[in-house]
């Protein structure tokens, strides 16, 4: 039994550093926005660690960076909560959950694996964008009365966020199917 949740502590460890890593991993992109490989490792963290394990890694990422660790992709503390990005942050800590409702319901399907993958984890950046983008409106729009420019700027961002996510979280779900298959888990069984 401890042995079980030591190697569990030891997963959860591994990939809170990974979050810390991939977040600093930033592509700078026009209009003093960025895209973070961040991505690649929020996908990767429900299959592996499921939702109780996967929650409290998100969750744990979110408030170290909320008090003060520097673990965010450009920095940390209470300040970043008025960062436009931090929307999608919001996102990625309730993901695990998200990802555990839409197992459930793909379950039954006879889909492929990387079908099942794919429409869990494109519907899953679809509430990612959600939630990221309706934060990033409400906090640009308190910082601008030009709803015009505003609006320019939210797509041009979106546009290119959302073309990159789309890749990343293909190349994600390839490497979930991949790292399942060479640790001998069953191709039906791809989420805790």
């Amino acid at each position: 039994m401890y042995r079980k949740r030591t190697n569990e502590m030891t997963r959860m460890a591994l990939f809170f550093a990974l979050l810390i890593v991939t977040a600093k991993l930033v592509i700078p992109l026009p209009l003093l926005d960025y895209l973070s490989l961040q991505i690649i490792t929020v996908f990767l963290i429900y299959p592996f660690l499921g939702k109780k394990d996967g929650s409290i890694v998100m969750i744990s990422y979110l408030v170290l960076g909320v008090i003060g660790l520097p673990i965010f992709a450009s920095g940390g503390g209470f300040a970043y909560v008025f960062k436009p990005t931090f929307g999608f942050l919001l996102a990625f800590a309730t993901l695990p959950l998200i990802q555990a409702l839409l197992t459930q319901l793909v379950r039954q399907q006879k889909w492929s694996p990387l079908k099942r993958m794919l429409i869990i984890n494109y519907s899953s950046l679809f509430y990612i964008h959600l939630i990221g983008i309706g934060y990033k409106l409400v906090i640009l729009r308190l910082a601008t009365q030009n709803f015009a420019a505003l609006s320019s700027i939210l797509t041009v961002t979106t546009l290119i966020d959302l073309s990159c996510d789309i890749l990343l979280v293909f190349v994600a779900s390839v490497v979930t199917l991949k790292m399942k298959s060479l640790l001998g888990v069953k191709a039906s069984g791809l989420f805790n």
